[in-house]
């Protein structure tokens, strides 16, 4: 490799400005390094492992090349370097680069990368064609490093409709592959008996055709355009996560080990769309994606998305016979479902419902339930929360955020016509809620609906502790009848904690601690600051 590292003009004032890579690039003229008095050769005379210490520590191949400068007895010494590092090279001077080292190994020239790594990165003005990608990936496949970081750019004016093979990297343990933009397709060709950990973004991968190829793969990272069916299936597989920009056929997956388990698209499904999911172990998951189910007429649910909260219950002290320790107890995760629904006009055109959009994830029991209502106009939601609520019955937990962006300039309750409280029955309806513990509501007004809503949830539940009710600053006075109506609510559930936060006038409620004989905690904190 020459000294000034197989670069073009971009790569070298790139390299001049890094210090690892710009020593050698202004020499004019080899000058040799000195020796003592009695003509001792020192730099030569270091050991090997010294000197292969010393060129690992520069942190890339260049800068190790470059080494050879002080003396003959340098040279080649980079190609046993244990940390391969690429950047700012040409792509043909990297294939040559990467022949010399597998050529090394070959021969018995220092160690093979079992425990290094090689990383490479090619920018963006060495746009490259899926052919010449895969001559890289060739080349770099006899190295067997046990880390493998490619990163590069591809040449969209290139014809990449035939690919990039992947060939088989038999002694990696991780590997990680990022090839923009993202237009194309990977071929694996070969095996990877080792890999444990593996990063893919491309344009498009079958994952039934790579994870055979990976028996002992644990963790699997893939982003995916397009991906209209995900079917993972392997007997080895803890950990995955998956995005993708597109409309989902169809997910199949079989994972016995699986533990945490990330999704995401910034679209949806198909409505054809099918669901198969095995993982008896799954313990921690994340799901988002873009929906396009109604409630009723007016409502409209946007987004999904699923999360695990882990937490931990209190310290033990335990002893084995030996000696006692503090252990954190381990307790069951929470399971959260965020729905997102607003007003959409376009409503009673989609043609499917929420209870299908819900079938189509693979979680199925829930402990917190949070609806993010964009309530603009001053619309009776109700409906929409019971509707919620009959597909998660087993919620200990819900929260409601009202968010009323136009409420400043909607006064009043919408037309008589509007299809925002349909079904109309929904205040006579009853919903089993056994577990539900906590109640908890952001921007309640105190209006009518709003209190119609809490005595249907009051009606359903069976062991409520604790409701609390954020108001707004700008509560409207027409809601005075409410507050009436939340004092007799109140009376007749004394056990339960009741809190009330950011209230404007506390006298206008006629509700007090010892009027109430309930616990009520007036939070002012929010009114003070403002003022």
């Amino acid at each position: 490799m020459d000294a000034d590292g197989g670069a073009c003009e971009e790569c070298r004032n790139k390299q001049l400005a890094l210090t690892c890579c710009r020593v050698g690039l202004r020499r004019s003229r080899r000058t040799p390094h000195r020796t003592d008095g009695d003509g001792t050769d020192h730099i030569s005379a270091l050991p090997d492992d010294l000197r292969l210490k010393i060129v690992s520590d520069l942190g890339c191949v260049r800068a190790a090349s470059n080494m050879s400068l002080l003396s003959r007895t340098w040279r080649g010494l980079w190609r046993r370097l244990p940390e391969l590092d690429f950047h700012y090279i040409c792509p043909d001077r990297l294939i040559a680069a990467l022949d010399q080292v597998a050529s090394a190994r070959a021969e018995g020239e220092g160690s093979p990368l079992t425990s290094g790594s090689l990383n490479i990165y090619l920018p963006f003005h060495h746009r490259l064609s899926a052919a010449r990608i895969s001559s890289i990936l060739r080349a770099a496949a006899p190295v067997a490093p046990a880390k493998l970081d490619f990163s590069l750019f591809m040449d969209e004016d290139a014809d990449n409709s035939a690919g990039i093979e992947l060939p088989g990297f038999d002694c990696t343990t991780s590997i990680k592959l990022s090839f923009a933009p993202l237009e194309t397709t990977l071929h694996p060709t070969g095996h990877f008996a080792k890999l444990e950990t593996m990063s893919l973004i491309f344009y498009q991968i079958d994952l039934s055709d790579l994870l055979p190829r990976c028996p002992t793969l644990r963790k699997l990272k893939a982003y995916c355009w397009p991906l209209a069916l995900l079917k993972v299936h392997s007997a080895s597989l803890q950990e995955l996560k998956v995005y993708t920009h597109s409309d989902l056929r169809a997910i199949d997956i079989a994972t016995p080990l699986l533990k945490k388990f990330k999704f995401g698209s910034d679209e949806g499904t198909e409505n054809e769309f099918s669901l198969s999911f095995s993982a008896p172990l799954l313990d921690d998951v994340s799901w988002r994606w873009w929906c396009l189910s109604s409630f009723g007429a007016l409502w409209r649910l946007w987004s999904l998305k699923i999360k695990t909260v882990k937490h931990h219950g209190p310290t033990h002290l335990t002893s084995n016979g030996e000696g006692s320790c503090l252990q954190l107890q381990q307790r069951p995760h929470d399971k959260i479902l965020l729905l997102k629904i607003g007003k959409s006009r376009y409503a009673r055109n989609l043609s499917r419902s929420f209870g299908q959009d819900i079938s189509r994830v693979p979680v199925r029991s829930f402990s917190i339930l949070e609806l993010d209502i964009i309530a603009t106009g001053r619309h009776v939601y109700g409906a929409v929360v019971l509707e919620a609520l009959r597909f998660c019955t087993s919620i200990q937990r819900l929260k409601i955020t009202l968010n009323r962006l136009q409420e400043r300039k909607r006064r009043g309750t919408c037309h008589a016509s509007c299809p925002c409280d349909q079904p109309r029955n929904w205040r006579s309806r009853s919903i089993t809620l056994t577990n539900l513990k906590e109640v908890e509501v952001d921007g309640f007004s105190g209006e009518d609906h709003e209190v119609d809503l809490l005595k249907v949830i009051f009606r359903s539940m069976t062991m409520l502790e604790e409701l609390t009710l954020n108001f707004p600053t700008n509560v409207s006075p027409e809601c005075s009848s409410a507050y009436e109506e939340l004092r007799s609510i109140l009376n007749a559930h004394r056990s339960m904690k009741f809190n009330i936060y950011q209230w404007v006038d506390v006298q206008e409620s006629s509700m007090d601690e010892s009027e109430l004989d309930s616990q009520i905690v007036l939070d002012t904190s929010s009114d003070e600051s403002d003022g």
